[in-house]
């Protein structure tokens, strides 16, 4: 981080001739031409561009998440009804968020809505063919809200740390529908998705109806908040004060905000401030982080134990039978 916003739209206008705007977003006195007003929506829409031509490292987070320990009541259900009533609790319980296990349910149970302190709705109705009282329950919460400022996943980074293993996933809509759905329901290892547009969406498979303690999850994301607000650690998605800083490189939004005002002015010479703007952002991108060390042999020895590196038999090394 460097400059700010305000200072950013100065450089872009002293560069095209043009006069030097006092404020951008008004915080610094009202501006009082709608050029530079422009320059900073067109800052803004720099920012969206960059987000999406490369996974900048400065805005990769990792967001370690939680499960609870599922929750075990008791409740009645009359037969073949979705309904579960005379809960002594259902405080913590949410619509979307938890699963549902209980005599005469389906694996794909879970609680639509939380009707009273005593009382909640479900998905789908049991196949009890008699009422059941005070039938053992288990509430599980599966589904467990994105990180905020979450914008796409870093793949193959989704991890059990309780357990030591690699989430598998995502799951498409259909591997997900035939494991709730159809008769194998579960496997050796937890699976995750993202589904809907609900604050809460990111969803695990199989429920946590095992657990005994919380579960340690783990995933990075690529964030939106490509600004610090004021130039402090409080990261928002766009510019919306004089003060603002940007995460990413100051002169790729200078060199964006020129070639963008030159489009939207109709001038055909945008063409080569474009190209330059592309070609220093490619050069960005080609060292952003670390590079991994490209080998050309056939065999790359590995560093952990493996086949390649433990032989089968004669132990010790030299024994061959003797």
């Amino acid at each position: 981080m460097g400059l700010t916003v305000l200072q950013m739209v100065q450089a872009a206008e002293i560069e095209l001739g043009l006069p030097v705007s006092t404020s951008v977003f008004g915080t610094n006195g009202n501006p009082t031409d709608n050029t530079g007003r422009q320059l900073g929506g067109l800052a803004n829409r720099v920012l969206d561009e960059l987000r999406r031509m490369n996974r900048w490292t400065t805005l990769q987070f990792e967001f370690d998440l939680v499960v609870q320990v599922p929750t075990t009541t008791t409740g009645d259900m009359d037969a073949e009804s979705k309904i579960i009533k005379n809960i002594p609790s259902t405080a913590g319980i949410a619509a979307n968020d938890w699963a549902v296990q209980a005599e005469g349910l389906l694996q794909a149970a879970r609680v639509a809505s939380v009707d009273s302190p005593t009382q909640i709705t479900m998905n789908m109705e049991n196949v009890n063919t008699q009422n059941v009282v005070g039938v053992p329950v288990l509430f599980m919460r599966d589904t467990y809200p994105m990180p905020d400022g979450f914008d796409w996943f870093n793949n193959r980074t989704m991890w059990d740390r309780t357990n030591r293993w690699e989430l598998i996933g995502p799951d498409s809509p259909q591997q997900d529908q035939w494991q709730r759905s159809g008769i194998v329901a579960t496997g050796p290892r937890r699976h995750f998705r993202k589904l809907g547009p609900f604050n809460s969406s990111f969803r695990i498979w199989p429920a946590p109806a095992e657990i005994t303690a919380p579960l340690q999850l783990v995933y990075e994301f690529l964030s939106i908040n490509a600004v610090s607000y004021q130039g402090t650690e409080t990261f928002v998605q766009y510019f919306t004060d004089d003060t603002d800083q940007t995460l990413l490189d100051d002169n790729a939004v200078i060199m964006g905000i020129k070639w963008m005002f030159w489009e939207i002015k109709g001038f055909g010479s945008y063409i080569t401030l474009q190209n330059r703007w592309v070609d220093y952002v490619h050069r960005l991108m080609a060292r952003d982080g670390a590079a991994p060390t490209l080998k050309v042999v056939k065999r790359i020895n590995p560093l952990f134990l493996s086949p390649a590196n433990v032989q089968d038999g004669f132990w010790p090394p030299g024994n061959q039978g003797n």
